[in-house]
């Protein structure tokens, strides 16, 4: 599953997962650990991702950022919201797919 965060302004997000040994990765700066749990995050405008294998709930003042959840993780990465096209025109598509890809995500398979 991959989660996609589009931050708009600077802000503080509440991020809670089942799951240890999570990263939250932002598409031009540093990787932060997230562990189970609650983790509050003050976060820069940017493009972030989450890769997880259950849900993340992200909450916080939804003014100022769009999550979008995909569940496939070997095509097509989380929808590019409309508000996100707009706010981080021009945007490239190629590097912005590049920086959603799932290394080692397996196709599936019909039986």
């Amino acid at each position: 599953m991959r989660t996609a965060i589009y931050v708009y302004q600077p802000t503080s997000i509440n991020i809670s997962t089942s799951e240890g040994d999570l990263q939250l990765c932002c598409m031009n700066t540093d990787i932060v650990p997230l562990s189970a749990g609650l983790t509050v995050l003050s976060v820069a405008p940017g493009i972030y991702k989450i890769v997880s294998c259950h849900d993340v709930e992200v909450t916080g003042d939804s003014s100022v950022f769009d999550v979008e959840i995909t569940r496939d993780n070997k095509t097509n990465g989380p929808p590019l919201s409309p508000r996100a096209a707009e706010s981080f025109a021009p945007i490239d598509l190629a590097a912005l797919q590049a920086f959603f890809v799932v290394p080692d995500a397996k196709d599936l398979a019909n039986p």
